[in-house]
């Protein structure tokens, strides 16, 4: 049950903390740092220390609020009608496919600490936060490189007022009046 709480309440913190701060990236991340800790606990903690143990399984039910921010931030920066509907289909199946793997590193030749499965958990973790950044930094630098484009394709004249029907067709990458948001 306190793991259950665990997720509800950061998914709970996580959607309140994003409609007043709007900083989908520095959620995704602060999501991950618990689900690092509890990795670390339940990979490293000694076997007869039971809270730690405990307190890492409970820590890393925090990663839950991070796929509604995946979800929302992956359609936020994602335009286009089908290149939308493909992403959400990608991170749905992966999500899926992570499902399926997971347990399954967890092999009865590690009984009964599982310390190899213990570890992806805590790398994976890791990796999750480490990208979320490192996308962070690409759109800064993708919207960076958009209005260069659009200043300069306006300072030669060039209209860029097209019809939101027009838009709604065109990619992320095609649509320089698209920014992302982070």
């Amino acid at each position: 049950m306190p793991s259950g709480l665990i997720s509800l309440l950061s998914a709970l913190l996580v959607g309140y903390g994003i409609r007043y701060t709007s900083n989908r990236w520095a959620w995704l991340a602060a999501c991950c740092i618990p689900g690092i800790l509890g990795g670390g606990l339940m990979s490293f903690a000694p076997s007869n220390n039971h809270g730690a143990l405990l307190a890492g399984i409970y820590l890393v039910n925090a990663i839950t609020a991070t796929l509604i921010i995946i979800y929302q931030w992956t359609m936020a920066n994602t335009a286009g009608r089908t290149k939308r509907v493909i992403a959400s289909a990608l991170i749905a199946g992966s999500f899926s496919v992570g499902n399926i793997i997971g347990p399954q590193t967890f092999q009865a030749k590690d009984a009964p600490e599982y310390r190899p499965a213990k570890i992806i958990v805590l790398s994976t973790q890791a990796t999750a936060a480490f990208l979320t950044v490192a996308l962070y930094l690409y759109y800064v630098w993708a919207n960076k490189q958009k209005h260069k484009q659009q200043f300069k394709l306006e300072s030669e004249g060039f209209e860029m007022n097209r019809t939101e029907e027009m838009r709604g067709d065109l990619t992320d990458k095609e649509n320089l009046e698209f920014r992302y948001v982070y």
